[in-house]
């Protein structure tokens, strides 16, 4: 629609650039490689000057003179512009536009979305009392200028409902309503929205919008699309917007949450914003495009979630319509370019750099667990005269005179030299020395092969079957960064793989027997004792293969290589006896008298003593519950989640311009810098993320609080006041109320970016309580709703549906958080898009209500195969930010509402309730069903018909028992054994049929 009045003055902006930017500007505008005629339109200056013809293009006031008026009403069509191969066309309605423009003075303004706004001053207004606020007086003042008037107020109910799907996303219970309804206070409405707005459902429902933009999803998005533990960032977005964290925080912590001082969990836990995007490890990419692609994504959802731009556009040339250059892109680039970490994600669920994140409630058990292992190991030194005695006696053995294990020496980069055998027959402690490194090598099979590993020389005969000869030192590859005693598997082709030595020295011969096969996976035996176990089939061989062989005497280097399908992989573990590994530092202080022990050796040895030599029916209760407490905090430990995060290189990468944006054509390289039509950084700012968050939200820039305020409009009100929310440039719509947005846009800033602030002005308005009835006349001349003379009205969003279903039907679980869940879909969906290779090619769904009734919030999100249910009713995919989802109405979506058995299920739930707290007779079960799922009570007609729908399926199901039990079968649930199955399955199909009422799937 025309968002102006037709008794209005011609404004630029408002009238004028939407004409030249869709009809001149591609010819006539930003960029110069493709600016014809030597003018552009977007400048004063530039149209009032003298094009290469000679001709001025705009003469003010004088529309007869200006070329532009002659060249867009010319005859002949070389000369008519626009020209005919450009397929635009100016109509006479925009023609006359231009020339009452140029005659009224052509005035020039520069973009409304590039100028600081200023909070402008109320309007005056005819309907004094309809206003509840500043949002109403805009409003209405609009409307008065339309010669219309706002509509009556919606019934209680209605309004009810409508506030409390648009702050939690769930409908409000029938208790609710009755309570509502009976709160004659005349703040009752203000005192339920601030309930909702305190329910941690708000959260939940308010980071759905959040997570669109932000691309957040549970896969890579890419070849294998494997699973990545990013959750905590999704909970983290819930946990802000409940703690009603303000919104430049918001955005600050998201984009440099890393980089404040003292970062907390919570701020890099934010960072993952810079994370979300789509990743792969395809063998055939180039590591430099993956590179290039990852950030490119992270500089245009940077341009469209805090800055309303399509920068994007300026990845291959300067922007043909908004003053942004590819410099300014680069520039931009350069911000996001130093992630520490490879862009190559090795299809880990975790890829550097990440940080662990636990749930609350693993940080308690943590905490508590800690406490009591600390007053264990407390108990377990202090003083315990039984015991030293005991270890007096042990000690004996480490006597001067007696034979005795060293560990061997050597340096980080060399392989250790061959030591001295010092150990002797008899003696079963193990010296473990350090890991020295050897690498790298560009193919582990062939060095392991070469005679340059080992400090003796000899050989490892690797063969495809992993066979090894008996009595060689064997191996494996390891990285410095890994842990003891935990499974790794190395990046495949990863040429800088480290080999890396461990110097065991035993003092009697032992037998090392590794076992691999299919079944399996990979066993280690120690003298028969089992050492380590890998349940890891792809990294065994295809046939049962032993491999023997005998540690001799003394110094033994050991290294394990095990291949898994040519990509490298590897396994370690650390040598046990029936006696215990001592380590060196404990074994040399052990064979010093005691008396010659420093303090710390001391402890040193009788805390090795008392933890596995000595002996004490108290000691070994003692041993056994902090056993017991150790062994769960390693379980629970191993049960945290990792989140990705971001994490700056020490030093920057260089940025340079793309030629026409392919990644292997560098350019002038580039610095950091914004935008430069836009108010500079503070030059006291640090130049980085963190100072181009700061810049985002500082008072000078004009755009973050517009387009901020803009998407929670459309939220609430279904359409934003600039209906393009991901374009506040030339191509963009203007606003429909310009002075409304600077108003709202100054008002957040000034109100410390309180979003819940923000968000009770939006639902307590005049404005937002209208009816959304609407009579033919004023739907024809504003169909969008753009002059709010109504009640905003529109179908849920995917997300609302469902959990509105399980909601009524008493099925959903709200618990808050934690790991993605797989409710049932459809068999076959991941499997047509999946590879064999990745973690997601099957589809397997998860059991229990606690999973499969949660919020649909928590759904898992593969990329390549969105959930149907969310991808019928336009959810997107998460591929890439979306900050305004399309709504569509097409059959398939009816089918899924009556058909989906997560549908069906919750119909017979949303049934049970009706059987169980309905009542006892058939009209005021069906009231209560009604009022349920629609929140209001049916009228006369409406329940005699859904009475009669009941009982003819009632007679339907008497007949035909076995449809019952069928309909009955729907969902993963179990119905109710002890209910009639005729009654519950016609109650099923009633509230089936309510549950798709157009007034239940809409939002009125």
């Amino acid at each position: 629609m025309n968002l102006a009045s037709a008794s209005d003055a011609l404004q630029f902006n408002r009238d004028i650039r939407p004409i030249l930017s869709d009809k001149c500007f591609a010819c006539h505008g930003p960029e110069a490689a493709s600016r014809e005629g030597g003018f552009r339109l977007d400048l004063r200056e530039s149209a009032v000057g003298e094009a290469d013809s000679g001709s001025i293009p705009v003469v003010p006031d004088q529309p007869d003179a200006s070329e532009l008026i002659a060249r867009i009403t010319s005859d002949d069509e070389s000369l008519r512009m626009p020209p005919a191969d450009s397929h635009k066309t100016l109509t006479p309605e925009e023609v006359d536009t231009l020339r009452r423009w140029i005659a009224q003075g052509a005035e020039w303004q520069q973009h409304w979305s590039f100028t600081a706004p200023v909070r402008p001053d109320l309007p005056a207004v005819e309907h004094e009392n309809w206003p509840r606020g500043p949002i109403d007086r805009f409003i209405v003042a609009r409307l008065e200028q339309e010669q219309l008037a706002p509509v009556a107020e919606a019934d209680r109910t209605t309004l009810l409902r409508r506030v409390t799907l648009d702050l939690t996303g769930l409908p409000p219970t029938p208790a609710e309503v009755d309570a509502f309804l009976a709160d004659n206070r005349p703040d009752a409405y203000e005192r339920a929205v601030d309930k909702l707005l305190a329910s941690p459902r708000y959260g939940e429902h308010m980071a759905r919008f959040w997570l669109d933009a932000a691309r957040y999803g549970d896969t890579h998005g890419l070849h294998l699309d494997n699973y990545r533990e990013m959750w905590p960032y999704r909970d983290w977005v819930v946990q802000a917007f409940n703690r009603n964290l303000p919104f430049d925080d918001f955005i600050v912590e998201q984009l440099a949450g890393d980089l404040l001082p003292n970062a907390t969990d919570d701020q890099l836990i934010a960072s993952g914003f810079n994370r979300c995007h789509v990743s792969t490890n395809e063998g055939g990419v180039i590591p430099e495009e993956v590179y290039v692609t990852a950030v490119i994504d992270r500089v245009d959802t940077f341009g469209t979630v805090m800055l309303g731009l399509t920068v994007g556009c300026t990845r291959c040339h300067d922007h043909k319509y908004d003053p942004l250059t590819q410099g300014d892109f680069y520039s931009l680039f350069a911000y996001f370019n130093s992630l520490d970490g490879n862009e190559m994600d090795g299809n880990r669920e975790d890829p550097a750099p990440v940080i662990r994140a636990p749930l609350p409630e693993q940080t308690a058990r943590l905490a508590e667990l800690d406490k009591q292992i600390a007053a264990a190991e407390a108990k377990l030194a202090a003083d315990w005269p039984e015991l030293d005695e005991q270890q007096v006696e042990w000690e004996r053995q480490f006597a001067a005179d007696e034979p005795k294990v060293e560990s061997v020496g050597g340096s980080n980069t060399e392989p250790a030299a061959a030591a001295p055998n010092q150990a002797t027959e008899g003696k079963t402690y193990l010296a473990i020395s350090d890991w020295y490194t050897v690498g790298p090598f560009s193919d582990p099979e062939r060095y392991l092969k070469s005679k340059k590993h080992g400090p003796e020389g000899k050989p490892v005969k690797l063969d495809r079957k992993f066979k090894l000869a008996t009595g060689a030192e064997i191996g494996w590859v390891r990285k410095p960064e890994w842990v003891d005693g935990v499974v790794y598997n190395d990046l495949p082709g990863d040429p800088a793989a480290n080999f890396l030595y461990r110097s065991i020295t035993v003092g009697k011969p032992q037998q090392l027997e590794i076992s691999l096969g299919s079944d399996d996976g990979v066993r280690v035996y120690l003298n028969g004792k089992l050492l380590l176990k890998r349940d890891d089939p792809r990294a065994a061989a295809a046939d049962q293969e032993k491999l023997t062989l005998k540690l001799k005497k003394g110094e033994n280097q050991l290294l394990v290589k095990i291949l898994n399908f040519g990509a490298q992989s590897g396994f370690y573990f650390a040598a046990k006896t029936d006696q215990p590994i001592m380590p060196p530092d404990v074994l040399a202080a052990a064979t010093k008298p005691a008396g010659e022990r420093s303090e710390q050796e001391a402890g040193l040895v009788r805390q090795f003593f008392r933890n596995t030599a000595a002996k004490s029916p108290e000691l070994d209760q003692l041993r056994t519950q902090l056993g017991a407490a150790r062994s769960e905090r390693t379980e629970v430990d191993r049960n945290v989640a990792t989140t990705l995060v971001f994490k700056e290189m020490a030093t920057p990468k260089p940025a340079y311009i793309l030629n026409r944006g392919e990644y292997d054509q560098h350019g002038a390289e580039v610095s950091r810098r914004t935008p430069t039509m836009l108010p500079p950084m503070d030059a006291a700012a640090a130049n980085n993320r963190l100072g181009l968050a700061q810049w985002v939200v500082a008072r000078e820039n004009p755009l973050a609080a517009r387009v901020a305020v803009n998407r929670f409009w459309q939220q609430f009100f279904g359409v934003g006041l600039v209906k393009t929310s991901n374009d506040f440039g030339a191509q963009g719509e203007p606003p429909s109320h310009p002075e409304l947005l600077d108003f709202l846009a100054v008002d957040f800033i000034d109100s410390g970016w309180d979003v819940k602030r923000l968000v009770r002005e939006l639902v307590t308005s005049a404005a937002y309580r209208q009816t959304s009835h609407v009579d033919p006349e004023l739907y024809r001349r504003d169909p969008e709703n753009r002059l709010l003379a109504r009640g905003a009205r529109f179908r849920l969003d995917a997300e609302m549906l469902r959990d509105q279903a399980l909601f009524t039907s008493g099925l959903l679980v709200e618990q808050m958080g934690g790991p993605s869940v797989k409710p049932p879909q459809p068999a076959g969906l991941w499997e047509a898009v999946g590879y064999s290779g990745s973690n997601t090619v099957n589809f397997v769904a998860d059991e229990g209500k606690e999973k499969v009734h949660r919020r649909t919030l928590y759904t898992f999100i593969k990329r390549t195969a969105p959930p149907p249910e969310m991808n019928t009713f336009d959810a997107p995919s998460r591929e890439s930010c979306i900050v305004r989802r399309e709504r569509t109405n097409t059959p398939l979506q009816a089918l899924l509402l009556l058909n989906d058995p997560q549908y069906v299920e919750a119909a017979r739930g949303l049934a049970e309730r009706t059987l169980s707290e309905g009542g006892d007779s058939i009209e005021r079960r069906a009231r209560f069903l009604f009022h349920t799922a629609a929140c209001r009570q049916p009228s006369i007609d409406e329940l005699a018909n859904l009475v009669e729908a009941y009982q003819q399926e009632l007679a339907n199901y008497r007949a035909d028992g076995a449809a019952a039990e069928a309909l009955l079968a729907a969902g993963g649930a179990p119905a109710d054994a002890a209910v009639d199955r005729a009654e519950l399955a016609a109650w099923t199909m009633a509230a089936n049929v309510v549950l798709n009422l157009d007034e239940v799937v809409t939002r009125n």
